[in-house]
Formats: structure tokens, sequence, C-alpha cells
């Protein structure tokens, strides 16, 4: 499998190294800043630097192409990436509005080729685990994300809001993933701004109350999920990839006793999930390995993608319709 990487930065940096570890061979690098698309190349024997996506594709058509560019220039480089003959893996969102993601599946089933959205957090080990224990928890009363990210610093505010936006992917894709019956595209968000980079909302998934609560200020930094049933909790780390059931029992002795008991379970679940990252060598975006390994498997077997196109296209479509409602109470 040759894999090639567009844009040198964090995201393309962790995409290289990630693939290579999944077998994959790095032959070229393309960045506009010439200097960090050698730096990165530099890492892998047979990969070259380049500036533009056209001078790539100049000289060879790898199997897969991994955009990891800033979202405008999402379309334009799926596009030209499909059109040359390569699958395509690209960062979230996959396109800045639903309708281009729409045409950008379209058009990547027209030359039968894979294109996958990185939704890596619905790829986890622990959303997978939440999936299974769904059915243990009994009645569902709340689902609850809270996002704390420090991805913002230093910006405008209308820079701060892009950042919002970005994230928006994620918690559309784990309630996909753990409620694939839920038309979250249909869902009516109702919204507080406070300020840029601010935002809390919530929402009704059939009859059950989500809320997501998203800061840029906020401090220290976090990102999880928590999920209440009426026999017990689930409570999702996404920063580390790993979810922790809490028992449901009520007592007086296990009201006494829950911030130790919580918190035991917490560590140890935690503890456990270290030593199989650090065994795994993944050190950061728990769910990107697992989520490029089904992709790459499905171009190498004709499989379809890890990520429908009809489940990617609902998702953008949930990003319009919150930005929308985000964009009014500006």
């Amino acid at each position: 499998m040759q894999a090639a990487i567009i844009g040198a930065g964090l995201m393309g940096r962790w995409h290289a190294i990630t693939a290579r570890k999944l077998g994959a061979d790095i032959v070229a690098v393309a960045d506009t800043d010439e200097a960090a698309a050698g730096r990165l190349a530099a890492r892998f024997p047979n990969a070259r630097a380049c500036t533009t996506i056209d001078t790539l594709f100049s000289v060879q058509v790898p199997d897969v192409v991994h955009i990891c560019t800033p979202l405008p220039t999402h379309n334009s480089l799926c596009l030209t990436a499909i059109e040359q003959g390569a699958h395509v893996v690209c960062e979230k969102p996959l396109a800045e509005s639903a309708n281009e993601v729409r045409n950008l599946h379209a058009r990547a089933a027209a030359a039968g080729k894979l294109i996958c959205p990185v939704h890596q957090f619905a790829a986890q080990a622990g959303v997978r685990q939440a999936k299974r224990l769904l059915d243990e928890l009994g009645t569902i009363s709340r689902v609850a994300f809270v996002i704390c990210s420090a991805g913002a610093e230093g910006m405008n505010p209308a820079g701060v809001d892009g950042v919002v936006a970005d994230i928006l992917p994620h918690p559309f894709s784990v309630l996909s993933v753990l409620w694939p019956g839920v038309a979250i595209e249909n869902l009516d968000w109702h919204q507080l701004r406070p300020g840029p980079g601010e935002v809390l909302a919530h929402s009704l998934a059939d009859g059950i109350p989500v809320s997501l609560a998203i800061s840029m200020s906020g401090r220290p930094t976090r990102c999880y999920m928590e999920i209440q049933g009426s026999q017990a909790s689930l409570w999702i780390d996404f920063f580390h990839g790993f979810c922790v059931r809490l028992p449901g029992r009520v007592s007086r002795l296990r009201k006494m006793v829950y911030p130790l008991s919580d918190s035991i379970r917490l560590f140890s679940t935690a503890a456990v999930n270290l030593a199989r990252r650090t065994w795994r060598r993944e050190p950061a975006y728990p769910g990107l390995e697992q989520l490029l390994g089904e992709f790459y498997r499905a171009v190498e077997l004709g499989g379809d993608e890890p990520i429908p196109a009809e489940r990617s296209i609902a998702q953008a479509v949930a990003r319009d319709r919150f930005l929308q409602a985000f964009a009014g109470k500006h």
C-alpha cells in the first residue's frame, strides 16, 4: 500500500506514523511549506517532498491520499485525489458543508474509490465497549458531552468559533455509532452562547435528553461523555479512549463511599488502558489506528468504507443545522 500525506503539520505527522505502522509505504509528503514537507518526508526512506498535490500526482498515483490540511482546502484536495485515482482519508470535517460532503461521496462512488472522514472517537475501544454495555444500563435518562479544548489559544473570536465548528463531528459521530437508529440530522438543538468559543446545547434524541458543552476557555482540558441509565451509567474518556461502567446500586453505604469506589474504578481502568496503549505504541489520538486500519483493509480487500456514506452525510447535515443555530446566537 502506497500512501501520500497532504499537510505536514501535527495531524499529517500522526497520519504518516500510523499509516507506516499499519504497513503502508509513505511515498510522498506535500505541503505549501517546503521545509515542513521536507522534514516530514525525511522520516520515511521512500518519501519525496513537494509543495502541491499536482506535483505529487505528476510523478505517481499513490493508493491512498491522507488530507491533513485546513478545512477550506478539503473539498478541492479530495476531488483532485479522487479524480487522479486515489482513495482518500480526510481529517474532519470532511468538507465545509453537507452539500460538498454529499458531492464528494458521489464522486468517489462514481470513480470506484473510497473516501473516509477521520472520526476517530467513534472508532475507539471505549466507544465500542460502551455500545456493548448499553443494554445493561436500563432506561437511558441522560447523555452528556463535555469538551474543554486549548486548541483555540491566541485566535480571534471568529477563529475560536471555528474550532468549535471543527469539533462537532466528534460527538455527532459517536451518537451515530451508539444509537444508529437516531436520525441525528433531524435533531433540533437549543443553544446558549455566553461568548466566542463557548456553547451549551441540548436536544432530544428519540426521547433521550442529549447535552453538548464545548468550551475553549474551560480548564483543565477535558473530553468525555456520560451516559446515565436506570441500572448503571457509563463514563467515556475520549482523550484516552476508555470506558468505565459505574454500577447503579442504591444504598446508604454506596452513597458514602462512591467517591472512593468510583475513583478506584476510574484509576484501574485508566492504568490498564495506559499499559495497553504503551504496548501498542499509541501515545496520542486513540482510535486513529483502528479507523485507518479498517480503511486500509477495505481498500485492499475491496470492502466498504468504515464510515458509510449515508452516515457521513447525516453527520454533515447535523453539523450544518447546528452551525445555523450557532450563528443565530452570535
